[in-house]
């Protein structure tokens, strides 16, 4: 009996923490690029025909980014039990009819349960939310036997902590771009690299399918079951059974306001290229103006190649030019490319032969008193693998350290009780 009551316990817990950590991981990754959550969700409302504000996405995405996190962390430490695996399976039982249905009719490519961190299809969407759903109902009902890391009285704190962190985790990221770039436009990626298919790459496989008739009947064949000749040749069709591979970055394509493509032209080109991306050139900040301006000034100083990406209207341009007096030249691309490029409008990307080297939100680009040295020497326009490792220290020292310090806290208090 005890053997089987220490397997239970086991069993329970080993079910909470992976309910925990899914939910967290899910609420955290979205908090990482806000903007590509609220982005998914624009393409959920556009799918069922919805007419959505950007600013109703975003209070969505803060709310759902909010709900799964804290969810996950509570349910980690074993806080309000009941309630979290409640809710759990409440907000599962809404989740998983609707990735039926994306996986049934395929609106939209991606669910985005993940973020950019990882990629499902949506039929392993809806088996996923099967699995957590039967996952949250053993744990619900064995919920007795999921053991707190916290004493009651201290369980406030932790879910405190977590509202808190997340909430000012998410405009940390919309302001200094998401600290872990899952997406292919990151640093240090080489975009012709990412444009290649390597020679020894899986291709692309395919089966053709015969469709013929007989006596009335049409069925269809392939070459192993090819029947007699009393069958008459209907039609014919090829068949994808392996996709292949696929590159990172098959949507970048630039062109001229001429509508000529400008693509190999700027890969092609060596030493330093400043790309500033302006998705939309309506909603610009104006107080960006002179910024731009100072950096474009710099480049053609130092001799180094400047454009302004957008993929707003030759009208739109145009009125931004006469505004703003700009000099620089203007390629467009796709929306979406320059969106999934650099989540900021504007933002600042630095390429090296055809390598990015670093990435800037606009209220992170560098200011006209730092741009004296050339970039070689320019620590404003350096961005080291040590300092991405750093920030990212900081934010897991931030977001878990207190959590884990609360824990021990807790810990000895309740240690004292006892020797009491």
């Amino acid at each position: 009996m005890k053997v089987a009551h220490i397997a239970t316990n086991t069993i329970i817990n080993c079910l909470r923490f992976v309910l925990a950590l899914v939910f967290a991981f899910s609420g955290f990754v979205k908090a990482v690029d806000p903007m590509g959550t609220v982005y998914k969700m624009a393409d959920y409302a556009e799918a069922f025909g919805l007419s959505v504000h950007l600013g109703l996405l975003f209070g969505g995405a803060v709310l759902l980014i909010l709900l799964e996190y804290v969810m996950g962390v509570c349910l980690f430490f074993g806080l309000y039990r009941r309630f979290y695996l409640s809710a759990m399976i409440a907000f599962l039982l809404v989740m998983t009819p609707l990735t039926l249905y994306l996986a049934i009719y395929n609106p939209v490519s991606d669910c985005g349960c993940f973020g950019d961190a990882v990629r499902l299809t949506n039929w392993q969407t809806f088996g996923k939310n099967v699995v957590l759903m039967l996952m949250a109902i053993v744990a619900l009902v064995g919920r007795k036997r999921v053991w707190r890391m916290v004493s009651e009285r201290s369980q406030w704190l932790i879910f405190v902590y977590a509202v808190v962190s997340i909430l000012l985790f998410i405009p940390y990221n919309l302001r200094h771009l998401p600290v872990v770039d899952f997406r292919p436009y990151h640093i240090g990626a080489n975009i012709v690299e990412g444009m290649t298919v390597p020679d020894d790459a899986p291709q692309e496989e395919y089966e053709t399918l015969f469709v013929l008739e007989k006596d009335g009947v049409r069925r269809t064949f392939s070459f192993d079951n090819y029947p007699d000749s009393t069958w008459t040749f209907v039609s014919r069709e090829n068949r994808m059974i392996s996709s292949g591979y696929v590159p990172p970055m098959t949507d970048f394509h630039l062109a001229d306001l001429d509508g000529e493509d400008f693509t190999w032209q700027v890969l092609e080109q060596s030493g330093y290229t400043f790309f500033v991306v302006a998705p939309d050139l309506e909603r610009t900040d104006e107080g960006m103006l002179d910024v731009v301006n100072d950096l474009y000034d710099y480049a053609k100083v130092n001799g180094y190649h400047f454009y302004m990406l957008t993929s707003s209207s030759d009208k739109a341009i145009d009125e931004w030019t006469e505004h703003t007096g700009a000099a620089y030249p203007y390629l467009q691309g796709d929306d979406i490319l320059l969106k999934t490029m650099i989540r900021a409008n504007p933002g600042l990307i630095l390429l090296k032969d055809a390598t990015i080297v670093g990435k800037w939100s606009a209220s992170d680009m560098p200011r006209d008193d730092q741009l004296i040295m050339p970039v070689e020497h320019n620590e404003a326009l350096q961005i080291s693998s040590r300092f991405m490792m750093w920030r990212k220290a900081k934010v897991a020292l931030w977001m878990f350290l207190p959590l884990i310090l609360l824990v021990l806290i807790d810990g000895d208090i309740k240690q004292k009780d006892r020797e009491q």
